[in-house]
């Protein structure tokens, strides 16, 4: 009798607006960190399976910002996330900020200009020695085969 009781409580708070019976990823309060590098990450949500690693082939959206705000480039303009192998992506500070994030996980960082586009820059885009600001959303991460 208990158990149809709970589960009738169950059932009638699941259309609650404070009650869920779906699976949320929870915004997360963390100290900022530090590759060895120098990017500068904090992750917004932590996501789960595995954590990527060097090697491994992510798919990820992301957006990136020039520090005063700019945007420059964002793959939700698009519609389809990056898919590629950690280690080989064009701006290295990506491949270091991206290492242990999980599917689900959101991530902000600060690439400076020497893991990003340098004193070259991007023409009409990105400025010599600019900052990056980026936001990543890890959609999946496919280990490597040993």
């Amino acid at each position: 009798m208990r158990i149809l009781a709970l589960l009738a409580l169950v059932v009638g708070c699941a259309s609650c607006k404070h009650i869920s019976l779906e699976r949320h990823l929870y915004e997360v309060e963390r100290p900022q960190s530090i590759t060895a590098g120098g990017v500068q990450w904090n992750d917004l949500f932590l996501g789960e399976g595995p954590a990527a690693q060097g090697g491994d082939v992510v798919v990820f959206d992301y957006t990136i910002w020039l520090e005063d705000g700019t945007r420059v480039d964002s793959t939700l303009d698009r519609g389809v996330p990056l898919e590629s192998a950690l280690g080989t992506l064009p701006v290295e500070g990506l491949n270091q900020g991206l290492i242990g994030m999980r599917p689900g996980g959101r991530r902000r960082m600060t690439i400076p200009p020497q893991l990003a586009y340098g004193s070259k820059g991007v023409a009409d885009l990105v400025p010599p020695n600019s900052v990056l600001e980026c936001e990543v959303h890890m959609v999946e991460v496919r280990p490597q085969k040993p």
